[in-house]
């Protein structure tokens, strides 16, 4: 079984409790204006334009995003990082993309990972189809889940469809008790005020299981790989929020019981 991932990121910190491995998949139905990894959209590969130097001469040069690999091949470039993951509490993130378009062989992964106890993440969008659900809660001890919005207007505009689909999956995700962490890019003109915050909480307060929340603040990290796939980026110049900019939300959440 093949599966089509992007990126493998070692020594991840923010992805999960300790030290990580993040690896990240191809192919995503949504296209958030923000969106950081622009290159994971397509399942397909595409190619980037990268610079590179040569002495005072700067050179561009194509290269392809996007290759397969096998779960025995994954399990091998997974494996270099054990001994961090034993010494930190630490362990591998499956992200994206969105790594449950790939749900067959994000499993066999999983339970690979699981056989040799390792802690398992998946940072989801949860809009995809699910079908093995409990086979892939059973072998799941996080699940970083991104809530952007509780309207659904604002996401079809922003975001893209599947807006039921992701709330039903969390949902689902919730009644298997699993940990769940929310995680909200807090974005500028789409959710940053009170009011569609004020949603949010009361979609998360709906589903108890819910109480931990990771605000992450917009950023325009992603704005140079737009220019190099010959994309537009959806933000303009819209800049990067900074820590402070959270604090009123933060609030918000935790006279409502949250722990952020």
């Amino acid at each position: 079984m093949l599966g089509k991932i992007f990126d493998i990121k070692r020594y991840a910190i923010h992805d999960g409790p300790g030290i990580r491995t993040t690896v990240f998949f191809k192919g995503c139905s949504l296209h958030c204006r923000w969106c950081h990894n622009p290159e994971s959209q397509l399942f397909e590969e595409v190619r980037m334009t990268v610079k590179q130097k040569l002495g005072d001469r700067v050179f561009k040069e194509s290269h392809v995003v996007g290759y397969e690999l096998s779960v025995e091949q994954l399990m091998k470039e997974i494996a270099k990082d054990y001994v961090f993951f034993e010494e930190s509490g630490g362990g591998v993130t499956f992200s994206g993309g969105e790594p449950l378009m790939q749900e067959d062989f994000l499993l066999e992964v999983l339970k690979q990972c699981k056989a040799r106890n390792m802690h398992t993440c998946i940072d989801t969008a949860g809009v995809a189809p699910i079908h093995h659900l409990e086979d892939i809660c059973r072998n799941t001890d996080l699940f970083l889940y991104d809530v952007k919005t509780a309207d659904k207007s604002k996401f079809e505009e922003f975001i893209g469809m599947g807006f039921d689909r992701t709330i039903d999956n969390l949902k689902r995700i919730a009644n298997q008790g699993v940990h769940i962490i929310a995680r909200i890019p807090v974005i500028p003109r789409f959710n940053d005020d009170e009011g569609s915050m004020r949603q949010i909480i009361a979609l998360l307060k709906d589903i108890p299981q819910i109480r931990e929340v990771n605000l992450l603040p917009f950023h325009r990290n992603g704005y140079d790989k737009y220019k190099r796939l010959g994309m537009t980026y959806g933000m303009g110049q819209t800049q990067s929020l900074k820590e402070p900019d959270l604090e009123p939300l933060k609030v918000l959440f935790k006279e409502s019981g949250f722990t952020i």
